[in-house]
């Protein structure tokens, strides 16, 4: 790591070198110790009322977000030289109202809800961005194949991230009497998005005919590369991304069932008229235990300006998981939701109904888990 980070700085000195000094700096943003960079604060405050029904038990959960949570950010950009950006991000998810909730109380039918008082680190990076040679990250930041598997031009991200979005910590239950079954809901899915955020050196190419490469080492040694485009083809907008991962060296390396390798990747269509699809694939491949488990999502959507608030998105998406726990269980998560911007305030508000099942190679009967959810979300 060290010879990593010693290259790192090394290509953020030639990217300084490979223009002349720009003759002025630049404008400072609300007042700040540097004047001669800017500083931009931002954030969200995001509030959930979900309803969740596992079959015997039904509670109304007052609760943070479920697809995006309330975080505050501060954002620094300067101009380096002629052609060379410096930026800097911190981003903190805040103390988590009910963060966690599910019905598994002392006793039957007890509701639980957990906050999470610490902040959390989201983002602690800076960028050196060049015109013509790309992007240089240093620090906590999205790894190249984030985000990978959530391409989509329906509207549903904002309210829908996987197929265990509304699901928590709430257990399956089996038969008329609901007993619990010892098998948390939002464990038996995953899209396979790449490494979320990680401490990292990690390089973005520059945009060629819609396409940009990225590539990514983390501080545990894992890497991974993903490659993305955006554009436009016969008239349709296209958006698609595809990553791979490699976690040799990583700490759980070795470990049976622990995931070695996976992929993603995802795509996305819309017509002028509002209609658009989506469709993704995510695999990883199980240390030790010969299993692949996969998840196959797809949905169809329709966007348009209905009222003056601003656009309005409608969904139907479904997810398929396989072995993602267990060889032989399956998880399918069937979505119906409705996004809707508010664009006078640049905020959203959204609802969403899943409908949850599990089955497997033993058969038994799980009782379904219905869920819906109104989410709002104020940016600042």
């Amino acid at each position: 790591m060290k010879t990593t980070l010693k290259t790192s700085v090394a290509v953020g000195a030639l990217f300084a070198l490979a223009a002349p000094v720009a003759s002025g700096s630049a404008e400072a943003g609300f007042k700040n110790q540097n004047s001669k960079v800017n500083l931009t604060m931002g954030g969200q405050i995001v509030r959930s009322l979900l309803h969740a029904d596992d079959g015997e038990r039904t509670q109304l959960f007052n609760i943070d977000g479920r697809s995006t949570g309330t975080r505050v950010r501060y954002i620094v950009s300067g101009q380096l030289t002629e052609s060379v950006k410096v930026g800097g991000l911190l981003e903190h998810d805040v103390g988590q109202s009910n963060d966690s909730f599910d019905f598994t109380g002392s006793g039957v039918g007890d509701e639980v809800h957990g906050n999470t008082t610490a902040f959390g680190i989201r983002h602690h990076h800076m960028t050196f961005s060049h015109k013509s040679m790309g992007k240089l990250t240093i620090g906590r930041a999205n790894t190249a194949s984030n985000g990978t598997s959530e391409v989509g031009l329906n509207g549903a991200g904002d309210l829908v991230l996987g197929g265990n979005t509304m699901l928590s910590t709430i257990e399956f239950t089996t038969g008329t009497g609901g007993a619990f079954s010892g098998i948390t809901a939002a464990s038996q899915t995953s899209t396979f998005d790449g490494m979320s955020r990680d401490d990292v050196v990690r390089y973005d190419s520059p945009k060629i005919g819609g396409f940009a490469l990225a590539t990514s080492l983390l501080d545990n040694g894992v890497t991974d590369v993903a490659l993305r485009y955006g554009g436009k083809v016969a008239g349709l907008t296209v958006k698609a991304a595809a990553s791979y991962v490699n976690r040799a060296g990583a700490t759980s390396e070795g470990t049976a069932g622990a995931i070695e390798s996976q992929y993603s990747m995802s795509g996305a269509v819309k017509h002028e008229s509002g209609l658009n699809a989506r469709v993704g694939y995510g695999s990883g491949r199980a240390e030790n235990s010969g299993t692949a488990p996969k998840t196959v999502w797809y949905g169809l959507g329709y966007s348009a300006k209905m009222s003056s608030l601003g656009a309005t998105n409608l969904f139907v998406e479904r997810y398929d998981a396989e072995d993602i726990a267990v060889a032989g269980r399956e998880m399918e998560t069937t979505y119906v939701g409705v996004s809707q911007k508010l664009d006078s305030i640049g905020s959203t508000l959204g609802l969403l109904y899943g409908k949850h099942e599990l089955t497997d190679a033993a058969s038994v009967d799980y009782n379904d888990i219905d869920t819906v959810m109104l989410q709002t979300k104020l940016t600042f």
